[in-house]
């Protein structure tokens, strides 16, 4: 029984880590953003707010996943990991959403 509880707390843990590394990945578009800023290339002005779109998601997945990892309480992390995957599957949504619209509104 010891073995399955380990293996569970594991995968719970799991959604915590892809949360976080979606949340790389957006901060890595909002990178590319301020490089584009920089380099003075004209941009539309819906652009910038559809760049804060994804953040609205991100930014509690990221939360629950720090939670995530420093508890062990078996029914706090029932809580968290469900919370913790919805904002970061809406999140990436977002996130495609996003990079789609700036691909249509830039060209």
């Amino acid at each position: 029984m010891e073995a399955a509880e380990e293996a569970k707390l594991t995968l719970q843990r799991l959604v915590g880590k892809v949360a976080l590394l979606l949340t790389f990945i957006y901060i890595l578009f909002l990178l590319g953003g301020v490089m584009t800023l920089a380099r003075g290339r004209d941009v539309s002005p819906f652009t910038w707010p559809l760049f804060v779109l994804p953040a609205t998601a991100f930014v509690p997945a990221v939360l629950f996943a720090v939670k995530l990892h420093q508890t062990s309480d078996p029914v706090k992390l029932k809580d968290l990991w469900k919370r913790c995957a919805v904002y970061a599957i809406t999140g990436f949504a977002l996130l495609l959403a996003m990079a789609f619209s700036l691909i249509e509104l830039n060209g």
